[in-house]
């Protein structure tokens, strides 16, 4: 339990001037004015790795009591922080999955942008990057400028994970889509990670994603609404204006500039597409598979798989999922996922296999309920136009991929999903 919190403030000037004296004349304000109390003894129950939020509207008192709040907590402030001069997956310390997650956890988890330094994000950008640089190593450690375990020439050298962050103006420069996600990503940070969090925002819309732990709600003149409450699993608040339909091969350009990969498409089977209201936001487009690929007949057991018949049931029962596409905002939630699992579940074949090389990143293709069975593992002496003409690839998949080693996944389609297969 903290202090009680009380934030008041005088209005009498700091400092007198003619200018000030003629103001307080012009509108009859009395020498000596009450001070405006924005909270008075107000008593919050904050516990190590809670997630507060502070609401109310412009000039309520959110950002005092916030401050104030956060100056007991010795809470970092993630508007306050100086940023490094490095690529955003440079500037995170641990693994590079976790790394990864911590990005995509705040929406920043288009590949392109990764390699970009905070100085070239755009302001929306830089503020979400700045919830993931706090969130894993706001603190300069007061070893800082002694022996450390990392090269000094990290951008996140002596640097320690606070136990509580701050936020002001939380998501205020963000489309409100965008603002939803990444208030729903922050919760996940903060359960992930145990780092608190304290963030302040005008806008009601975030507070069902950002499940907070406290409630603090500032309606002004000093009255503040405290609320204690138990978080609980959700989804992501407009799960239900999402839908998925059957798209055409025509829909893969406006997905194309997202794909890490090739923009080209093999013979296509299927377009699934997901749709928020009038928006296209997803895409996956399934095709044929390639005539024989070596973890697909181990985890078969085929015997002869070039073999006519073979080829022939392989055809009719399994497809490849050959592309898989998030509008950026929308990643990290959860939605991928969910869509991924509907456009497979709704397909006419049994299997479906895809090969991707986020699979050593990011679990999302376990999540949607594939099994993941190895890793292909290339011949790197192999020249480049040798192995494309082998496999049929373009040129310009044949020189992305040569230095990927991608997983295999398999997903069961043969049960149906009312008998029992598992909810992400």
């Amino acid at each position: 339990m903290l202090a009680p919190i009380t934030v008041r403030y005088a209005f009498r000037p700091v400092r007198r001037s003619l200018a000030t004296g003629q103001v307080a004349d012009l509108f009859g304000l009395a020498d000596e004015e009450p001070e405006h109390t924005v909270a008075a003894g107000v008593a919050l129950d904050v516990r190590p790795g809670d997630l507060v939020l502070f609401t109310g509207p412009s000039g309520s008192g959110k950002s005092s009591l916030l401050r104030a709040v956060a100056a007991q907590l010795g809470a970092v402030d993630a508007a306050a922080l100086s940023l490094p001069d490095a690529p955003l997956i440079d500037a995170l310390p641990g693994p590079i999955e976790e790394r990864l997650a911590a990005l995509a956890g705040c929406g920043l988890s288009e590949a392109r942008l990764l390699l970009r330094t905070p100085a070239e994000l755009s302001e929306g950008q830089r503020y979400r990057f700045r919830l993931a640089y706090a969130s894993q190593c706001g603190v300069r450690s007061p070893e800082c400028g002694m022996k450390t375990d990392q090269p000094s020439s990290t951008p996140h050298s002596g640097l320690r994970t606070p136990h509580f962050m701050m936020a002001d103006e939380f998501t205020a420069t963000l489309d409100r889509t965008l603002a939803k996600v990444v208030a729903f990503n922050l919760r996940k940070l903060v359960t992930r990670t145990g780092v608190g969090v304290l963030a302040a925002t005008t806008h009601d819309d975030v507070a069902a994603d950002l499940n907070p732990d406290v409630w603090v709600r500032c309606v002004g003149d000093g009255r503040v609404g405290v609320e204690r409450r138990t978080p609980e699993a959700r989804r992501i608040s407009f799960a239900g204006e999402l839908r998925v339909a059957d798209g055409t091969r025509a829909d893969w350009p406006h997905f194309a500039r997202w794909h890490y990969r090739s923009h080209a498409l093999a013979f296509v089977t299927r377009v699934v597409v997901l749709w928020h209201g009038d928006e296209r936001v997803g895409v996956c487009v399934f095709g044929t598979p390639a005539a024989s690929l070596a973890l697909r007949t181990k985890f078969f057991g085929l015997t002869n798989p070039r073999s006519r018949v073979a080829l022939a049931a392989l055809n009719a029962q399994l497809w490849v999922l050959q592309r898989v596409v998030l509008h950026p905002p929308y990643r990290g939630a959860g939605i991928a996922a969910r869509f991924v699992r509907e456009a497979c579940e709704t397909c006419p074949v049994r299997w479906i296999e895809t090969l991707t090389a986020m699979g050593h990143a990011n679990p999302f293709f376990e999540r949607a309920g594939f099994v993941r069975v190895g890793v292909v593992r290339k011949d790197r002496d192999t020249p480049p136009g040798q192995y494309g003409s082998r496999s049929g690839a373009s040129g310009v998949t044949t020189r992305r991929n040569r230095f990927s080693d991608p997983v295999y996944y398999v997903f069961d389609n043969r049960v149906p999903r009312e008998e029992g297969r598992r909810e992400t």
